[in-house]
């Protein structure tokens, strides 16, 4: 029977399937975690900070009903976008993150869409949309793609509530306009085409999810540097030197 072990806290994260491949990714690294499963689920689970118990089928193209969102993909994508958004202090000044992975490896790292007067939600909404307008040009390389986001929020907002919310003229059940009622259609109206074709996932923030660390850091630079529109990250050096800067 094959043995999978996964690697939450390491040089590199994911699942590996021999013993070697997870000591090169764990030796020498400060509190790497890792563990020993019998299946790829639960292995997949473990590395993405959930217990097994936790994991969740494949988001539906018609969700049921208003519960969590948090899903777990039961392979790596080929293609990985991870978002984030920030905001300090909340309402102020925000921005937006967003890095892509081919293949696990980095490919892609993009910040921007300051906006002064933003919001924490305003802001992740923005990368989700980001995320929404490039996952097209992989699929039609025929690649899969994982959209993943630590905003459970934006994810309910664009894949569960919007339904309803436009149903009720976009008020809110106690007849409240319905908050960045604007940019949650805009991200409707790009999945639309998508559905069944992307996988959308809720990564737990600040849990050593490289991908979403990074997209975490790249926000705050567009918050503190404001920078207005999309931008490739050019002043990236290394993975290492984008952790050290400032964590939203």
């Amino acid at each position: 029977m094959p043995s999978y072990y996964a690697v939450r806290k390491g040089h590199k994260t994911g699942v590996f399937e021999t013993w070697s491949e997870c000591q090169q990714a764990t030796s020498g690294f400060p509190k790497a975690e890792y563990k020993k499963f019998k299946t790829r689920e639960e292995a997949e689970a473990f590395a993405g900070g959930l217990a097994p118990a936790l994991v969740k089928p494949k988001l539906a193209s018609k969700p049921k009903g208003q519960g969590d969102l948090t899903v777990i993909s039961p392979y790596r994508f080929p293609v990985q976008i991870y978002t984030d958004g920030a905001c300090d202090p909340n309402p102020g000044s925000s921005g937006s993150g967003l890095v892509v992975y081919e293949g696990g490896q980095l490919t892609m790292l993009r910040y921007g869409l300051h906006e002064p007067q933003g919001t924490n939600n305003s802001a992740e909404l923005i990368a989700l949309r980001e995320a929404l307008k490039i996952a097209p040009r992989y699929i039609e390389k025929g690649s899969p793609v994982e959209i993943l986001s630590d905003s459970d929020y934006s994810l309910k907002a664009v894949f569960v509530w919007a339904e309803k919310w436009s149903r009720n003229d976009w008020q809110t059940s106690k007849q409240e306009p319905v908050k960045n009622a604007d940019l949650i259609r805009e991200c409707v109206a790009l999945a639309a085409p998508l559905i069944g074709r992307i996988q959308v996932t809720h990564v737990a923030a600040h849990n050593g999810t490289e991908g979403n660390e990074l997209a975490d850091r790249l926000a705050m630079q567009a918050s503190i540097h404001k920078v207005v529109g999309w931008s490739d990250y050019g002043t990236y050096t290394s993975v290492e030197d984008i952790l050290q800067l400032v964590r939203g």
